[in-house]
């Protein structure tokens, strides 16, 4: 949930943690935090707000030091204040710590430090680490044997990193349930959350597994395991296209990854033929399927779970990731999970992999981040590439993720349903083409408090999607639903002005979809639609372009991506870090 870098430089190391932490912001935007050693001294900065706050109140990038840290955080344990802002020291300020995750016996262990003399100044479970490392640095007086101490006690996820005033030229990692991952430059090395974090400096990096623990020094990089055995770690090279995070003329990065999708819509098509083929020969020969997944992840999966029971006849379940437990019980060695997420190292997703793991499921994965946990915990791996998404929002890894489910769905089957990567990417710059009207609609409805999305089958999905993008962006009610359930109680809330947005593509329920939009439009309902067909009853109509069936989903939710980004910005909420929200939730 929080934004981790750290380093070991030859030269000045705050400037480039700035740099490094606002590509992770993306993680945690409550608070910010670098702490450097000069002169053999732990220097401290942070405070609440975004980086950018802390850099020009603090002067942050003129910290002197070569070795230091950063962390931007999303708050659990504790309110979002200075206090609470990372990275925390020990009592006597001999050792400086960041973290992410969530230690569950923080009270006990606070309590039993507390007993032996420790001052607490924060809320947080992560002070108890700087702590539990103070007394265990106290007691050996190095770096890595003192973490392998304090870490023994923690019942929790955490991915740290650890300073020492003592020894200025050490950094030390530890891992377990969160991501983790070093950078290999020629005179620098890092720990960080996320390889945007330090992509820019190079392109080498390697990923620590659990219960491992990594000591970084101006000498190079060892990786251990928790009984301090020294374990042998695999260099891999990253693809630097990842470096691409600027926002370039757009105003934010939510409305620049919204217009790339012609380009990573077409991305996502380009898979090698022998993973998918091993896909749908691993979903044929299934016992039974299982599609798992997490947010607008689920609303995808959703969507390939429709065309599998319609097109290739195979009964399977989506399943919520955090929900997962309840299913448990059917998963066994005949099992196939179908796994969907951008980042891989949602927590629980995680967990579900792990539990069906243990029930000797097979899993596959379908996700953006090649090097994450998702990817090396699966038996296949399809990568949707469609490059770094820093809007907390999902936008193009969502569209990108429908596409490689169509795939998959398509060589199950056995036949082509989505065609040309081209044309698919020329539909796609159509539908971007409703950008104007749909700015004109968030101009007039922008006042509105609650707003409802209505499809019949499959696009039932799109129209859960649209909704949570309204909430997430706008922080307006918003609910997507079967048009068929309007009478089952939805109907009772619609009054005069009350904005509906109705997605009904002509070969799909049309007429019936229409007579639901003339049932709200009776009750004063004011209906937006979504569509290749103009009716009367839409008050505001937003064409998409006529294509395949199974690219349709793909057309219809980018108006709504849009519509979620201006009704944003005429609010003047910041679509790119929605409040409490964190894009990667790796924690449970």
């Amino acid at each position: 949930m929080c934004g981790i870098i750290a380093g070991v430089s030859a030269e000045e190391i705050a400037p480039t943690l700035i740099e490094g932490l606002k590509r992770v912001e993306y993680r945690g935007y409550d608070s910010a935090g670098v702490a450097t050693i000069h002169d053999g001294v732990i220097e401290l900065r942070k405070d609440v707000g975004r980086v950018g706050d802390l850099e020009r109140l603090q002067k942050v990038s003129e910290m002197q030091g070569e070795v230091g840290m950063a962390h931007t955080r999303w708050a659990t344990h504790g309110g979002v204040t200075k206090e609470n802002a990372h990275p925390h020291v020990s009592c006597h300020g001999e050792v400086a710590v960041i973290h992410n995750g969530i230690i569950e016996n923080y009270l006990e262990l606070k309590q039993r430090l507390a007993k032996k003399g420790h001052v607490f100044t924060s809320e947080t479970d992560t002070e108890v680490i700087a702590h539990l490392l103070e007394e265990a640095y106290g007691q050996s007086k190095d770096p890595l044997e003192a973490t392998l101490k304090a870490i023994k006690p923690l019942v929790g996820q955490y991915a740290l990193v650890v300073m020492f005033r003592d020894h200025p030229g050490t950094l030390v990692g530890a891992r377990n349930d969160a991501p983790l991952i070093i950078g290999v430059g020629k005179k620098e090395l890092f720990l960080a959350s996320d390889v945007l974090a330090f992509i820019s400096r190079t392109d080498l990096a390697v990923f620590l597994e659990n219960k491992e623990v990594a000591e970084l020094t101006h000498r190079g990089y060892k990786v251990f395991n928790t009984r301090g055995a020294e374990v042998k770690k695999k260099v891999i090279q990253l693809a630097w296209e990842l470096s691409d995070v600027s926002k370039l003329d757009y105003a934010h990065y939510t409305l620049k990854e919204i217009h790339e999708q012609p380009e990573t819509v077409a991305r996502a098509m380009v898979q090698r033929p022998e993973s998918l083929a091993a896909f749908a020969e691993a979903i044929r020969d299934a016992g039974s399927v299982i599609l798992t997944a997490s947010g607008s992840s689920y609303h995808a999966a959703l969507l390939l779970r429709s065309r599998l029971s319609k097109d290739a006849k195979i009964r399977c379940d989506a399943v919520l990731a955090g929900e997962f437990d309840e299913h448990e019980h059917f998963v066994d060695k005949d099992t196939v999970m179908v796994v969907f997420s951008q980042s891989g190292e949602t927590a629980d997703l995680l967990n579900a992999v792990k539990a069906g793991r243990r029930s000797g499921a097979k899993v596959l994965a379908v996700v953006n981040a090649a090097g994450s946990s998702l990817a090396r915990e699966s038996d296949g791996v399809l990568l949707l590439n469609c490059g770094p998404e820093v809007g907390v929002a999902a936008t193009k890894s969502f569209t990108s993720q429908v596409m490689v489910g169509n795939l998959i769905a398509d060589a199950v089957v056995g036949r082509d349903t989505v065609g040309d990567a081209r044309k698919v990417a020329a539909q796609v710059s159509q539908a971007l083409e409703s950008e104007k009207a749909i700015r004109k609609v968030a101009e007039e409805l922008s006042g509105r408090t609650d707003f409802y999305f209505i499809a019949r089958g499959s696009r039932y999905a799109v129209a859960q999607e649209g909704a949570l993008k309204l909430k997430e962006l706008a922080y307006v009610h918003a609910e997507g639903m079967p048009a068929s359930e309007l009478k089952h109680g939805t109907l009772a809330l619609i009054e005069k002005g009350t904005p509906v947005v109705v997605i009904a593509h002509s070969r799909d329920g049309f007429s019936n979809t229409i007579s639901n939009a003339m049932e709200l439009q009776a009750r004063g309902a004011e209906i937006i639609g979504i569509s290749d067909k103009e009716d009367p009853v839409f008050k505001h109509f937003i064409r998409v372009p006529q294509a395949a069936d199974s690219v349709v989903p793909i057309l219809e939710v980018i108006p709504l991506q849009l519509l979620a980004y201006f009704m944003a910005t005429e609010l003047k909420n910041d679509p790119d870090y929605p409040r409490n929200l964190a894009k990667s939730v790796t924690v449970r």
